[in-house]
């Protein structure tokens, strides 16, 4: 069973050897949050000539239907051969930030352009393509960008976004939600690089240790965002521990969100529950790149070294003042060398990371294992950061 063909297209080969890829729109996070009404113009790597009405590209294509879709269950899966939208058309020119804001075929255009992105982002981490999981079944992931439902998944061979509903009854699709969309292909691409477990998703720590690693990829995925950088680091003066749209993960309407990256939570401390187990390691993942990025502040002379010196993992209201104090002046001093700061920290980091699922055993998969592979990878690209995993790990209690 396999996705549509793409048609047959003029010979762009010259002309796609000169491409650095296809510009889409993308709302960093989503645009009923402050300041984030305005998308961002992004490039993704399939060049114009590959690309196609759908969107659709070798690895991807967006199905849009035209009555109402129940989602996908087992065995009920791709692909969709219903009656569909008129899909997102290129410019003149093959790119795809023309298309109005406000019309049906812009979530088709974001959910593509976003699912693109992250698979960029964490392809020039692992230094290789990635193969779906699903690619002995499917050549390609179907999208599936409208669902008249509370939700947001990925499956085998599909992603498929609802809305996040308000009590007025208004609809705010997750197609526009950059962190749910990097969240769901997070779960793909772990799917990809180290499989599933031959007793099930439900074997051990496997389904948090996934839950913690999408959380990761999404938050992750989003500092590549320059304009997002901006004003992350803008909103919070360069204190990433005060609350704001970095380790808010998947915001929602009515001042809410999914989960905490910043949380303090230990492995003691928390339910059987996939996703309540999954926030120490999504914490202490989160303390490293705050940690990092601490330490090239100082580094480079941006912030007093007694910053080194407060327990990030368990800070009390004094001393959230303190950081404040130490990073307020100096980032609107020089806004630009903090934001170098952090995206040396997000590189180290997420470069781990990559390092570390792709050597990793479905069927031996625990939050322990996992946090030695992190250490180790990380002792690879810097002996401090190795020093930080092991000390922010060990104190929620991965050892």
């Amino acid at each position: 069973m396999r996705g549509a063909e793409l048609p047959g297209t003029l010979d762009r080969s010259n002309d796609e050897s000169r491409s650095v890829g296809t510009r889409f729109l993308l709302f960093p996070q989503v645009p009923h949050l402050a300041d984030y009404g305005t998308p961002e113009t992004v490039w993704i790597s399939t060049p114009p000539g590959r690309l196609h009405p759908g969107p659709q590209d070798h690895r991807i294509y967006v199905r849009d239907p035209l009555l109402d879709k129940e989602p996908y269950e087992y065995p009920y899966l791709p692909p969709f051969v219903g009656e569909v939208f008129p899909p997102a058309e290129p410019a003149y020119d093959g790119h795809f930030d023309q298309i109005s804001l406000n019309s049906r075929q812009f979530l088709a255009a974001h959910a593509f352009g976003a699912v693109s992105r992250v698979l960029d982002i964490w392809e020039s981490y692992l230094g290789r393509p990635i193969t779906w999981y699903f690619a002995e079944t499917y050549e390609r992931l179907e999208i599936i960008p409208w669902v008249d439902w509370n939700n947001a998944q990925s499956g085998y061979g599909y992603l498929e976004l609802g809305a996040d509903k308000a009590p007025d009854g208004r609809n705010f699709p997750y197609a526009l939600n950059f962190d749910t969309i990097a969240h769901e292909v997070g779960h793909a691409i772990l799917f990809s690089l180290f499989g599933v477990p031959a007793n099930g998703l439900k074997t051990g720590d496997f389904a948090s240790f996934h839950e913690a690693s999408a959380d990761i990829t999404s938050l992750l995925s989003f500092l590549h965002f320059d304009s997002g950088l901006d004003r992350l680091l803008r909103h919070c003066n360069g204190n990433l521990l005060i609350l704001n749209e970095l380790n808010r993960i998947a915001e929602l309407i009515g001042d809410r969100q999914i989960r905490l990256a910043s949380n303090s939570r230990r492995m003691s401390e928390v339910s059987d529950e996939i996703h309540d187990r999954s926030r120490p390691f999504t914490g202490a993942v989160f303390d490293t790149i705050v940690d990092a990025y601490h330490a090239n502040l100082v580094g480079d002379g941006l912030a007093d070294e007694r910053l080194l010196d407060i327990d990030i993992r368990d800070i009390d209201e004094a001393a959230m003042h303190r950081i404040s104090d130490f990073t307020a002046l100096a980032f609107r001093a020089r806004p630009f060398l903090f934001k170098s700061a952090l995206t040396r920290a997000r590189d180290d980091v997420a470069l781990t990371l990559a390092r570390t699922w792709s050597g990793l055993d479905a069927d031996d998969l625990t939050f322990e294992n996992a946090a030695m592979a992190v250490t180790e990878a990380g002792g690879r690209i810097a002996p401090a950061l190795r020093e930080k995993f092991e000390e922010n790990f060990r104190w929620r209690e991965i050892s």
